[in-house]
């Protein structure tokens, strides 16, 4: 019973750490697109980043007792419960890329606005330089193995994740408080 709460436990901080990702990609496109919002949608943001999770997780739990209660739920040999973790998290990923690629346009389009200076080749250097910033605040990354089997491409989605996957926060960190004057 411990090892099965201990991988609950474990399930449930994966997946509510793609929700927080959504959760920040979709707290930025609405500072952008809604400037003078004076709602800032907190207990949104929380229900999102902890309760879609808390929903799945329970949901996963029930169906690993009736479909899988086998060993410490460390295998999968019916797919049905891996699926009501995975859909969620691939569901996340996929509108975090459609938040980063719509941020990504409303950057472009307010640096080619004339009330920005700067030649062609400053503009694009700015623009390349914010897209590398939201690249880890997004986790771009994960949609790179996103879509594939996790049978086809295991060996090299596990080192892809640990060499970027692991070093997410630290880079996020450095990026937006260490160096940012304002914090």
């Amino acid at each position: 019973v411990g090892c099965k709460a201990i991988l609950v436990f474990f399930q449930y901080g994966v997946m509510a750490n793609f929700y927080w990702l959504l959760v920040e990609g979709l707290y930025l496109h609405i500072l952008l697109v809604l400037i003078f919002s004076p709602n800032r949608h907190f207990t949104i943001y929380l229900l999102i980043g902890w309760g879609i999770p808390t929903i799945f997780i329970i949901t996963w739990t029930v169906t690993r007792i009736i479909l899988e209660d086998t060993g410490c739920w460390d295998t999968n040999e019916h797919g049905g419960p891996w699926w009501v973790i995975r859909i969620p998290i691939l569901i996340s990923i996929i509108v975090n890329f459609i938040l980063f690629v719509s941020i990504i346009r409303i950057l472009l389009q307010k640096l080619r606005s004339p009330d920005v200076g700067g030649n062609d080749q400053s503009q694009y250097k700015r623009l390349a330089k914010s897209t590398l910033l939201l690249i880890p605040l997004f986790g771009v990354h994960y949609t790179v193995f996103a879509l594939f089997p996790d049978r086809s491409s295991n060996t090299y989605k596990i080192i892809f994740e640990l060499c970027l996957g692991s070093f997410q926060g630290l880079i996020v960190a450095v990026l937006y408080c260490f160096l940012n004057s304002e914090v």
